[in-house]
């Protein structure tokens, strides 16, 4: 018997090539939380915001659902995780969604790797992608 599960699933479509629509779900024994975001791959910013706290176990968790739309204008250039749980997270906010919008952030990351072996040759992204991913993990270490 399991006591307690957890699911993460991130969803990334494109349409145009220049912005993106990320869905993500967390899903475990005790929570249901489902978020939207838009994202311009140009300025690599948070465009739009919504979401939904489905199930919780506390009745305040649900007022954290309004904080959704402070991810608004978030850059994904830098600090990144400071600026979402500044806008989701910490004491007036809930773990769960930084924990969930962080997830989508990583999932951007791979769809605009996956645009870019759709819209470029391989010679053109291998320098880009062991510049971005210098010193990430084994495969890509700095020499």
């Amino acid at each position: 018997m399991y006591l307690f599960n957890r699911s993460i699933t991130v969803n990334i479509r494109s349409i145009d090539g220049k912005s993106i629509t990320v869905d993500g779900f967390f899903l475990d024994s005790h929570h249901e939380l489902c978020l939207t975001l838009g994202v311009d791959l140009e300025s690599n910013t948070i465009t739009s915001a919504e979401g939904e706290f489905r199930r919780a176990p506390h009745s305040d968790c649900g007022q954290t659902q309004e904080k959704i739309k402070k991810l608004i204008g978030v850059n994904l250039n830098r600090y990144v995780r400071k600026q979402i749980q500044a806008a989701v997270g910490l004491e007036q906010g809930c773990t769960h969604l930084t924990d969930l919008t962080l997830e989508c952030v990583k999932g951007i990351i791979q769809a605009k790797f996956r645009l870019m072996h759709l819209n470029m040759e391989t010679e053109d992204i291998q320098p880009q992608v062991q510049q971005y991913l210098a010193g990430s993990c084994r495969h890509y270490k700095k020499s």
